[in-house]
């Protein structure tokens, strides 16, 4: 594949899987998908946290291979998104005194949050800073630059992850060979995607249901508040259907066919069994309420989340769901009875134009949500042309006649019967000698025959 535009590769850590996707942006502002790439990562990711460092390595060393192989092109470099287990954010504040009135200029409103990025917290790191508001006397504003005051406070949001959560994901990146052209934390990408100006401006809790967490963001004002990650997820309700001797992944069909995160008692059709494998039965409405207690626990954790971020009763746009854990049947149900949102919208694909050149590897049910948005963030090429071997020049002969291998030299001596050698005797020797003397004399008598007559 010839390089016509600038290539962009991305990588997800999932709680399942490891996705890599590779794509251009178009003039128009919409994304060509070149290809996606995915392996299973459940022996070596828990809840988005890698904890196997080398299959970690092998499983994202075969996909990057596989895209390459797509593409025919080298990849370079790639985007990162994390998230996962132990992401969450934590305020701060940084203030500044002044003995008299000052102008505030930026360059003290930088050292604030310069400032902040010192703030140290045990055993975790911090993966982006969000400044929420600075007040400035009595007044409180976001942008302090110009006004007059004796003292300035600056508020800020850090999120923050244990430190191994970055450290390992960078260092199986580099172990495969790859440059790290940027790393993003997947919950605020997603929502700087997914979220339209009004539901930030207006306050709204974007939830995304993924496979071993769920992950809470809270908006208000145009500004990040809150964000937790649960670690509950889509499949706590399969491994909790598989201990009523059902296989895993026959647990994963029938909980997105037959569950419902919001049952409704007085439904007669409930009462069904429903076959599995080895000929056995499992009531339907056995497995109607395992799913719908862990959907509830799993609302509660939202709705606890949302209460702590202090902006419970302020979210006018209510809820935005995303994620593959969010096809379950009534969880719009589910989240109306148990948080109550003032309103709510699935968010089933991205708000960008998606094309594809294999159209069956977009999904349209959340799942690729966060990986499209990725793709959509890398702002610089990843690949390059790869290096072809330089083939050797046929040596040129000098003359027209085909040259001998010496192989064949030696075979043809070697077909060749060899006559025995009989090694002569000094008289023989002699003899022949003597033989040859004789002939030179009898031809110089006649030539003086000859000349004598003339």
């Amino acid at each position: 594949m010839a390089v016509e535009k600038e290539i962009i590769v991305a990588i997800e850590f999932g709680s399942s899987k490891i996705r890599c996707v590779a794509g251009c942006k178009n003039i128009d502002g919409s994304v060509q998908v070149l290809d996606i790439e995915q392996a299973d990562a459940r022996n070596c990711i828990r809840k988005g946290v890698v904890y196997n460092i080398d299959k970690t390595v092998l499983c994202l060393k075969g996909i990057i291979e596989k895209v390459e192989n797509a593409l025919d092109l080298q990849v370079c470099k790639v985007f990162v998104g994390i998230g996962g287990q132990s992401v969450l954010t934590r305020k701060n504040t940084v203030s500044r005194q002044f003995a008299t009135k000052t102008v505030i200029s930026q360059e003290l409103v930088d050292s604030l949050l310069k400032a902040n990025h010192n703030m140290v917290y045990n055993g975790y790191e911090i993966l982006e800073v969000v400044p929420q508001e600075y007040h400035v006397g009595l007044e409180t504003t976001n942008d302090p630059v110009g006004v007059l005051s004796n003292q300035i406070e600056g508020t800020y949001l850090n999120v923050i992850a244990r430190a191994e959560l970055r450290e390992y994901v960078l260092k199986c990146v580099e172990a495969c060979g790859l440059e790290v052209a940027g790393v993003y934390v997947s919950p605020l990408v997603l929502a700087d995607s997914v979220l339209t100006d009004t539901e930030k401006r207006s306050g709204c809790a974007l939830v995304d249901f993924g496979y071993g967490t769920t992950t809470v963001a809270v908006y208000k004002n145009n500004l990040l508040r809150h964000l937790a990650v649960i670690p509950l997820g889509g499949n706590n309700i399969t491994q909790d259907i598989c201990t009523q001797q059902v296989e895993e992944e026959e647990a994963e069909g029938l909980k997105l066919k037959y569950g419902s995160a919001y049952a409704d008692r007085d439904d007669e059709e409930l009462d069904k069994n429903l076959l599995v494998s080895n000929g056995r039965t499992i009531e339907e409405h056995l497995l109607v309420d395992i799913v719908e207690a862990r959907e509830e626990e799993i609302l509660s954790n939202v709705r606890v989340q949302i209460r702590q971020s202090g902006y419970q009763n302020n979210l006018m746009a209510g809820i935005v769901v995303s994620g593959g854990a969010s096809n379950i049947r009534n969880l719009d149900k589910a989240i109306s009875d148990r948080v109550r949102p003032e309103k709510m919208r699935f968010v089933r694909t991205v708000p960008f134009t998606v094309q594809a050149q294999h159209a069956e590897q977009l999904m349209k049910d959340g799942s690729q949500n966060v990986l499209l948005t990725l793709l959509n963030t890398g702002n610089c090429p990843c690949t390059a042309e790869r290096e072809k071997p330089i083939a050797e020049e046929p040596a040129v002969a000098e003359d027209l006649e085909p040259a001998v291998r010496p192989e064949a030299v030696a075979e043809e001596r070697a077909d060749t019967p060899v006559e025995p050698v009989t090694p002569k005797t000094p008289v023989e020797e002699k003899k022949q000698s003597t033989g040859f003397g004789k002939k030179i004399k009898n031809w110089w008598g006649k030539m003086s025959d000859v000349f004598t007559e003339d």
